[in-house]
C-alpha cells in the first residue's frame, strides 16, 4: 500500500476542516499535551526571529505559536486544504506576514530555491511516516538549511510501550505489535462524527531517518509520549486525568533515557546540520 501524493493529499485534505475539532489543543487532552512538548523541544531549538521551514504542517498550531514569537515559518503540507487551514489561521491572528502556507509535498522540496537559506526546519506528528523518499528530503534539507541549523521531526517508530502494554493485557497482540514490520500499513485518521480516511503510513526506525539525511547529525531523541496514552485514546485520558497526571513527572524522567526514548507514540529527533557537509 504505498502511497502516491494524490491519494494522501485527498485524504488528509477530506478531514482538513475537522482537524481542529478532533485533534486540536482545545479537543484532545493527550494531543495538547504532546504538542506542548513538541513546541518546548522546537522553542527550545529555534531562536525567537528565525526563518522557518515546516513540512506536513496540517492545521498551522506549531506554525502560530512560533510565529507569535517572531518566527517566520513557510508552512508545507502535502494537501492544499490543509495549507489554506494554516494560512487562514495565521492570518486570523493577526500573524499573516509571518507565516506562509504552500502545497508541496515534503519529497518535492527540491524545487523551492529562497533568497536565502533557513535557520531551521521541522517536521511534526509523523509527516514524514507518509513520505515514500526520505532520501530526496534529506537532500533538499542539506541544500535548504544553513550549516548549523536543525532540523526536528517526531516520527511514528516501530515499538510504542504504550500499546505493547494495554493491548497485551487486553489479549489483542496483533495489535500490541501492529506496527513491526517494513510494509506500508493502512492507518485510520479521524475526522468528526466518527468518519474516518484511510493514509499509507510507514513506521521509522531511527536509523532509517538518520540513513537518509547523511548532512545531519543526531543531537537528540525522545519519546513523546513514553507512558501516555497516544491522542486516538483520548477518552482514556479523560476518564483518568490524576493518574495520567501523576504519570508525566515518570514519563518526563524517563522518555530521554535510551533505548526508551524510541519507544514513545511519537520520537523526537533533533539533528544538526554539519557545518562543512
Amino acid at each position: 500500500m504505498k502511497p502516491d501524493y494524490g491519494s494522501v493529499s485527498a485524504a488528509f485534505g477530506a478531514v482538513a476542516g475537522d482537524y481542529d475539532t478532533v485533534y486540536g489543543s482545545e479537543t484532545n487532552m493527550a494531543m495538547a499535551w504532546m504538542r506542548r512538548q513538541s513546541l518546548a523541544v522546537l522553542q527550545a531549538t529555534f531562536a525567537p526571529g528565525s526563518r522557518l521551514l515546516e513540512l506536513g504542517c496540517g492545521a498551522g498550531e506549531e506554525a502560530a505559536v512560533l510565529a507569535a514569537t517572531g518566527c517566520t515559518v513557510l508552512a508545507t503540507d502535502i494537501s492544499w486544504r490543509m495549507a489554506a487551514v494554516t494560512r487562514a489561521k495565521a492570518v486570523q491572528a493577526g500573524l499573516g506576514k509571518r507565516v506562509w502556507a504552500v502545497a508541496l509535498p515534503a519529497g518535492l522540496l527540491g524545487a523551492l530555491y529562497p533568497r536565502q537559506p533557513f535557520d531551521g526546519a521541522f517536521a511534526s506528528f509523523g509527516a514524514l511516516n507518509c513520505e515514500p523518499n526520505l532520501v530526496a528530503v534529506g537532500r533538499a534539507l542539506a541544500r535548504l538549511i544553513r550549516p548549523g541549523g536543525a532540523f526536528v521531526t517526531s516520527i511514528m517508530g516501530k515499538l510504542c510501550l504504550f500499546e505493547i502494554v494495554w493491548y497485551s493485557l487486553h489479549l489483542r497482540p496483533h495489535r500490541a505489535f501492529r506496527r513491526l514490520g517494513r510494509d506500508w500499513k493502512p492507518v485510520p485518521v479521524a475526522g468528526e462524527g466518527g468518519r474516518e480516511v484511510v493514509v499509507p503510513t510507514r513506521y521509522l526506525t531511527i536509523r532509517q531517518v538518520v540513513e537518509a539525511f547523511p548532512s545531519f547529525d543526531l543531537e537528540r531523541i525522545m519519546a513523546l509520549p513514553l507512558l501516555l496514552p497516544p491522542p486516538y485514546a483520548d477518552s482514556l485520558y479523560r476518564r483518568h486525568p490524576r493518574f495520567f497526571r501523576r504519570l508525566e513527572g515518570f514519563d518526563r524522567h524517563l522518555r530521554e533515557c535510551q533505548p526508551l526514548g524510541s519507544w514513545g507514540d511519537h520520537t523526537v529527533l533533533v539533528l544538526r546540520r554539519g557545518e562543512r557537509r
